[in-house]
């Protein structure tokens, strides 16, 4: 079946045509909203949450980008509303930041490096960070996009994205898995 026949027996309220559109991309958006929800549970309701907004909003999939691109943004979007309800706090330091100042620079061996161990990394993180983070750096969002979003300032998005970098090379540095070399 092509996925546009796919799409078409979604919007006929075809089940198996629904089941199936499920079953293609349901493992890698319950991945999407694990990143956001730290609680398999609450990343659960945001994926059935987010699928359901998928098939009713399915009708305004033009066909003119990826299908799955265009679900991913709306279960990035739940997701990030399931995690808003749990009344996230951002810091509004707004002090001037100088992103170029790195206080070092390191050479990774990055064989050991991979999606699952920035995830455990990211879930270190305080959870304003982590949302920034993963919004900015996975989700590929601008910042003023962050800000609408979670309701923050653009600079509040810029200094959280910093923090986030800035903590991250930290627990990278302290992680037993890398091998790195200070310059």
């Amino acid at each position: 079946m092509t996925e546009k026949e796919l799409i078409q027996g979604c919007l006929n309220n075809d089940r198996l045509s629904q089941k199936m559109l499920y079953d293609k991309f349901s493992g890698q958006m319950f991945g999407i909203c694990l990143r956001y929800c730290r609680d398999d549970t609450i990343a659960a309701e945001a994926l059935q949450t987010g699928f359901i907004r998928v098939f009713k909003n399915l009708s305004s999939f033009r066909n003119e980008g990826d299908l799955g691109a265009w679900i991913r943004k709306i279960i990035v979007r739940t997701a990030i509303d399931q995690v808003k309800k749990e009344k996230l706090s951002f810091s509004d330091d707004l002090t001037m930041i100088d992103e170029l100042d790195n206080s070092y620079t390191m050479d990774f061996s990055f064989d050991s490096f991979n999606y699952d161990r920035l995830i455990s990394l990211l879930d270190r993180l305080p959870k304003g960070y982590k949302m920034v983070f993963s919004m900015f750096v996975i989700d590929e969002l601008d910042h003023s996009e962050i800000a609408e979003t979670l309701g923050i300032s653009e600079a509040t998005s810029r200094t959280q994205l910093f923090k986030a970098r800035k903590m991250l090379q930290s627990l990278i540095v302290e992680s037993p898995l890398l091998s790195y070399k200070y310059h």
